[in-house]
This record gives C-alpha cells, structure tokens and sequence, in this order.
C-alpha cells in the first residue's frame, strides 16, 4: 500500500467495456491507489483491483500505460480524484469519469472524511462514552486482547444513559499524540452502528476500520458528511493563508494522499474541499529576492473549529514541513 501511494496522484479514470466486463485501461501516471479512488470510490480498494488482475501485474506499484485491467465496479458517477479536470474529457474513445464536483460527485469523497484524524483539544471531541469490552460467546478464557474485526461487537459504556439509540452511527477514535499548542491528534479507528442500549451501555456492531479499532477508544456520535455532490471549489472571495503544523502520520517525506494539519478551521470560514497552495515565502538574500517556491496543494478533507485536516493532491517539491505557508487558492461555494 505504501508503495502504491506514495506514486503522484493520476488523471481521471478512463473506463470502457471489453467482452469479459468492465476494464480499465492504465494512462500515464496512475498507481493502483488511484483506481481504486477514481472507479470505486476509496484508494484502500487498490488490493481488490490487484488480486483480479494478479495475473497481469507482478509489483502493484508498478503498472504501464496501455495495460487493461478487469474492475469489479466502475459506474460513472465514482468519486474522482481531480478536482479541476473538465468533466467533457474525453481521450482515444474511452469514456472518462465526470470530474469531481460534477454531477453527482463529490470532491472530497466520504472515505476521506470519515478516515481522517483530526487535530483538537480534548473538551472539543464530543465523546458520548468509551469502548470497554469486545463482546464474545466463550467461556475460554483468553491470554491476549482479541482483536476487533468487522461485523464484531462492542460494549460501549456511556457517559451519560439515553446517549445514544439503536440505529445511532457511532464513529471511533484514539486519543494520540499532542501538537502544542492545539491539542491532540485523534486518530479515526473505526466506525459501526447501535445495536441495542441497556441502560448506560450499548452495544454497536462494527462496520467498518480505518485502524485498530482496541478497548479504550472513545465513541461519538458520526458527523454527517458535509460535502454537496456536484459543487466544486472556485477562485476565493477571500485571502486567507496558514500554516502546516503536522502530519497525521510524521515520518521524514511526505506524499501524496498522505494528510496534513492546518492552523485554520471553522473560525477561519475554511470549509471541507477547500484547496490550499503550500509554499515556501519570498526569501531576501544578498543577490536580492528569491521568487515564492511553490511545494504542492492540499485539498481540505476535515475541519474542527481551529484545525483542518487536508489531504496532499500534488507535490512539486519533495519538502513539506511543519511550519510551510498555505494560502488559499479556491474554495467552496
């Protein structure tokens, strides 16, 4: 997966039918991840992908152009990756998907946003209780913590009784490391569904992760997903710049589809599919001024009141760092 993602984002996904059913064929610049995002909605889908075409591609981060690839689902209409493509594209007869915020496409799909971590002080998370216990039909007693699967359930002790109802969505998240001075990363771990509620416990059944979903985590009711399908961003109304002050994953290089944290939410007017430009400033040396040098762009994902989480679109330099400049570049209506 590392190896797929960390390849540049690709174009729209062109699409057409051969007599065996749906294939894809592969355009300069596309990974697996890419696909995965642009013909079934969610880059994590790229081994799905590679086990029906196992046959044809022996290293999933490396594909060629003109390779046609078998695709369990690819309907027009699939969350594409591009945000400023135009949507009447077309190339060698292949129909291409709408571009993103065409349609009935969101720009930023709800795999993106309900994955993200987000960056916030501790009384900002709406916790209505917290994951206590794995709920499982055996009397053996078990040396290790069990791990959660999907489709498992979950006791989840409640704050305060009547929190949540059965058929409530419930989003998980693990308290993580802190970010001075804005708080923690609270990583998203899952999410699943109000099965029942007895008194000051439920039990939810797990639909879904995004990490390890383990005891402790805190439970919150799932937000819904903000994003209009059919509306993208446009050149702002407003000059707004801030900073890169983390990674949700820190390690030494960034990528693209890797997410970062800005200094700038709600407050701010900054809104979920806003895109940003990262760059390094102005520099005066003794030559004279060296022009602004542009890094890549970051499309909003996730936002809290004072922090944004946005995911890495493009790079054109290998050198984002906490403390880069953003600035504003389009935004949505």
């Amino acid at each position: 997966m590392l190896a797929a993602a960390l390849c540049a984002a690709a174009p729209l996904a062109a699409q057409d039918r051969d007599a065996q059913g749906q294939a894809y064929v592969v355009r300069p610049g596309d990974t697996l991840w890419d696909i995965a995002r642009s013909c079934l909605g969610d880059p994590f889908l790229w081994p799905e992908v590679y086990r029906l075409n196992a046959g044809a591609v022996r290293d999933p981060a490396r594909i060629s152009p003109g390779q046609r690839l078998s695709l369990p689902v690819c309907r027009e209409g699939a969350p594409a990756d591009v945000a400023f493509a135009p949507a009447d594209q077309r190339t060698e007869g292949n129909r291409i998907l709408p571009a993103a915020g065409t349609g009935d496409v969101p720009v930023v799909a709800p795999g993106d946003f309900y994955r993200a971590a987000v960056l916030v002080r501790d009384d900002e998370v709406p916790a209505v209780g917290r994951l206590v216990e794995r709920k499982a039909a055996t009397v053996v007693p078990i040396a290790m913590t069990p791990q959660i699967s999907p489709y498992d359930s979950v006791y989840v002790a409640l704050a305060t009784p009547g929190a949540l109802r059965v058929g409530d969505p419930v989003h998980f998240f693990r308290r993580d490391r802190e970010v001075k001075p804005y708080g923690h990363v609270f990583v998203s771990t899952g999410m699943g569904t109000v099965n029942a509620v007895d008194g000051s416990v439920a039990t939810v059944v797990i639909r879904t992760l995004f990490d390890a979903v383990a005891l402790s985590d805190l439970a919150v009711p799932a937000a819904r997903f903000p994003v209009r399908p059919g509306v993208a961003p446009r050149a702002p109304r407003q000059e707004l710049q801030g900073r890169i002050v983390g990674f949700e994953r820190p390690h030494p290089v960034q990528a693209t589809q890797e997410n970062v944290f800005l200094d700038l939410g709600n407050a701010s007017g900054v809104k979920e599919g806003d895109v940003f430009s990262a760059y390094i400033p102005a520099t005066k040396r003794d030559w004279g001024t060296r022009p602004p040098i542009s890094v890549g762009r970051v499309q909003v994902v996730r936002v809290t009141d004072r922090t944004a989480t946005a995911r890495i679109t493009g790079l054109t330099q290998p050198d984002v760092e906490p403390g880069m400049t953003v600035r504003l570049v389009a935004e949505m209506p």
